[in-house]
């Protein structure tokens, strides 16, 4: 076996074991230093080359695939830390090279992941940093259709209305009134569903482009994700939105209009947000005994939570549509979106979250209702 053939069976075989670890910069450092004794008495500059190009190879896979730039900078961060953004960088500065990529905006999220600089893997640290990029991306979750898949990723500017969509969430949840609250979620999820009609409608002149399904993860923080993850996916269903949830990497795909996906975005962070808050004002629960069942009762909570939500909103999109008579539009939609999801994410399986605890199911779903999220105005202006 020529040194060449050697040191790329010893890189993948390492690569292949990091990928079923928990990883973090001990294992990575131990991880780089057995390889590099493991090929002696080949050269480390060798290893140095072929773990390079392994990296460059599996992230164009992964852009190809439906990861692109300002994603893998949520990833890495989360599973590797903060220090290997400047790694991720390179790679990805070195994959455009090879590909030729000469989108602007592709290059400009590049760039804001990191400054352009050669991937030269030429020290212990870079070597490791290399290691665990190319296990972690080797295990992230790809779109089925890998063809030019980051195109579909939506961006580009908010529309007005969106923003004032964002004005109104953070009015709701800076007040200490709940009265004033839940009038101001209720005028939120009318705007939403008044500015998804009025792109599928054409009534404010945006092409039919804006009805094309994009894709978009929205990323979650511990604790209690797959709960959160659940009240995600009821604001997604209420606005013609499909969800895949990614457990191990913390994420949920989302696929719809680039409009449904903001607001979706949009709504889903500050219902997260009140949720954490009234979390916070029930506090902590124990047993007779002492043991605590804190836990529990706010996974039971959040999905209480969820459930009721998701109810909510659905009542206050359909009323919208039903007064203007245009249900059947959104249904085409949502019917569009459907058909896309399934075809970029064929093997999704069910998830319930777990709910063990009464009390937090109750619990949630009184905070639910009190946000009154119901929008019985027709459709207008404004």
């Amino acid at each position: 076996m020529q040194a060449i053939e050697l040191v790329e069976a010893k890189v993948h075989a390492t690569v292949r074991r990091l990928g079923a670890r928990t990883l973090d910069d001990g294992v990575l450092a131990a991880s780089a230093e057995h390889l590099v004794r493991s090929v002696a008495p080949y050269p480390t500059h060798v290893v140095h080359a072929v773990v390079a190009d392994l990296l460059v190879g599996v992230t164009h896979g992964v852009t190809s695939a439906g990861w692109p730039p300002g994603d893998l900078a949520e990833l890495v961060p989360r599973h590797l830390g903060e220090r290997h953004l400047s790694t991720l960088a390179a790679a990805l500065h070195e994959e455009g090279r090879e590909r030729q990529r000469r989108d602007h905006a592709w290059v400009a999220a590049v760039n804001a992941v990191g400054a352009e600089r050669p991937l030269v893997v030429d020290a212990a640290d870079v070597l490791a940093s290399a290691l665990g990029l190319a296990a972690l991306l080797s295990h992230a979750p790809l779109l089925a259709d890998a063809v030019d898949a980051g195109s579909r990723f939506a961006g580009g500017t908010e529309h007005p209305k969106l923003a004032q969509v964002r004005a109104l969430l953070a009015k709701a949840e800076s007040t200490d009134s709940e009265h004033e609250a839940e009038a101001l979620y209720a005028k939120a999820q009318e705007l939403i569903t008044r500015h998804a009609l009025g792109r599928l409608l054409g009534a404010e002149g945006v092409s039919t482009d804006a009805r094309a399904p994009r894709v978009r993860r929205v990323w979650l923080d511990a604790p209690y994700v797959a709960a959160k993850a659940s009240l995600v996916a009821a604001v997604a269903s209420a606005n013609r939105c499909r969800t895949a949830f990614a457990q191990r990497q913390a994420f949920i795909v989302l696929v719809g209009a680039t409009g449904d996906l903001d607001a979706v975005e949009l709504l889903a962070t500050s219902l997260l947000v009140q949720a954490d808050m009234a979390m916070a004002r029930q506090g902590s629960r124990n047993t007779v005994g002492g043991v605590s069942r804190t836990r529990s009762f706010r996974q039971s909570f959040l999905a209480a939570y969820a459930s009721r939500i998701g109810e909510r909103l659905r009542e206050a999109s359909d009323a919208t549509a039903c007064a203007g008579g245009h249900l059947p539009v959104l249904r085409s939609q949502e019917e569009r979106v459907a058909e896309e999801f399934d075809r970029l994410v064929p093997h999704t399986r069910g998830r319930a979250v777990s709910v063990s605890n009464g009390e937090g199911w109750r619990a949630g779903r009184v905070a639910a209702d009190l946000a009154q999220l119901d929008a019985h105005r027709g459709l207008g202006t404004g």
